[in-house]
């Protein structure tokens, strides 16, 4: 069982790709070896994919309904509950694979740089609610349908950086995860005014 501090993401990720069969990993057996404790790393790891400038396709709506009932869970303190359909998801081990060896050498770097400090940042309860729900916004971000490049990577970067910052009690990190949150939100904000322009130039509006 993983616990939060014990761990590194990046090493939880190249022994789950190691001991993914050919057939695959189911999503709810994944939660099993993570566990309870460990809830923040599960987030850490659902976003790993989308750290590619390219992520694989259909992922992003089912890993971000995991990652919100992750919050979820955090928020309330009740316990996580998988719907069958979800929990029943297979990742392909080529999948698994991928996000080793691209993500996870991103994850390592990150780690190495992060370290306990900015403690007020992430000491007070309140705080950290307000963290978790950071995340959920930046989740929702991350499972827009937008077929431009890095259009999920900037969402899942702030997601990372806040899950890690909350893990570590690394505050400079929170800092980063809310800055590209407002980047996703300047990003989005361009694009669909850029849209509304480009329907009004074709239709003459």
């Amino acid at each position: 069982m993983a616990k939060e501090g014990e761990t590194t993401v990046s090493e939880l990720v190249d022994e789950l790709a190691a001991a993914t069969p050919p057939e695959g990993l189911e999503i709810g057996e994944l939660f099993d070896r993570i566990g309870r404790e460990g809830l923040l790393i599960a987030v850490m790891l659902l976003t790993a994919p989308f750290l590619l400038p390219v992520s694989i396709p259909g992922m992003s709506p089912p890993f971000g309904a995991l990652i919100l009932l992750i919050c979820l869970s955090l928020l309330t303190g009740g316990t996580l509950r998988l719907p069958r359909r979800l929990a029943r998801l297979r990742v392909k081990r080529s999948h698994m694979t991928l996000i080793a060896d691209k993500a996870g050498a991103m994850l390592r770097r990150l780690e190495r740089w992060s370290k306990p400090r900015l403690a007020a940042l992430t000491a007070a309860r309140s705080l950290r609610a307000a963290h978790t729900l950071a995340v959920a916004a930046s989740t929702v971000g991350m499972m827009l349908p937008l077929p431009l490049p890095f259009s999920n990577a900037i969402s899942a970067y702030s997601i990372l950086c806040l899950a890690l910052g909350l893990l570590r009690r690394d505050g400079a990190l929170v800092v980063a995860g809310y800055g590209l949150l407002a980047a996703t939100a300047l990003y989005l904000a361009v694009v669909y005014v850029a849209a509304f322009a480009g329907l009004r130039a074709i239709f003459g509006g």
